[in-house]
């Protein structure tokens, strides 16, 4: 199976960009803005919106993995898992870019929670196919719901509403995607 082949069964030319394009958009219009949000545990809290900035990119990227051809992968001589974790990253990674060179924390904390939501989907892929891209937005709701503390000093766990500056989210986030890209190149995904 030929790069170009993949690339358009992965449709990365239209998914994948449209995807990363929305969710940075969002990031640049909406990122920083916080809404109040019901939560299950203090009543009523403000929530910034830049926990949800990346899940249009994360659903993007499951769709474009999930657009596979078994027949044709299984009997392809190059690793098609080694090309969907450049995919992930590469997209993740023009993100952080992105924020680098814009100096934006808003950016940054995006991207961060970019890396983190499609870590949490590719680790969850293996054992919930498709439905694993739910699993950010599942994290994300208990989040909202679960958290005591509003943004800025949210809880540790919650890593998404934490500010770009968190160094305990930045590893956290790090981690998960090193261990969700992993599986994406390591774990079969075979669908026959």
């Amino acid at each position: 199976m030929s790069m170009w082949w993949w690339m358009k069964a992965r449709r990365t030319h239209s998914v994948v960009l449209s995807g990363l394009a929305l969710s940075l958009l969002l990031s640049v219009t909406i990122g920083s803005e916080e809404v109040e949000l019901p939560s299950l545990v203090s009543g009523m809290q403000q929530a910034v919106l830049t926990m949800f900035v990346p899940i249009p990119l994360v659903a993007a990227l499951m769709v474009s993995l999930e657009s596979r051809l078994p027949g044709i992968e299984a009997s392809s001589v190059r690793r098609v898992g080694g090309w969907d974790a450049l995919l992930v990253s590469a997209t993740v990674g023009f993100w952080f870019v992105l924020a680098a060179v814009s100096g934006s924390g808003v950016v940054a904390a995006s991207a961060r929670n970019a890396a983190f939501l499609a870590g949490l989907m590719l680790l969850a892929r293996p054992w919930a196919g498709e439905a694993a891209v739910m699993v950010p937005v599942a994290w994300t709701m208990v989040v909202v719901a679960f958290n005591r503390r509003p943004a800025p000093d949210p809880e540790p766990w919650t890593i998404l509403p934490e500010p770009a500056s968190a160094p305990h989210a930045a590893l956290a986030a790090a981690v998960l995607f090193g261990i969700g890209i992993s599986s994406v190149m390591f774990i079969s995904k075979d669908k026959s």
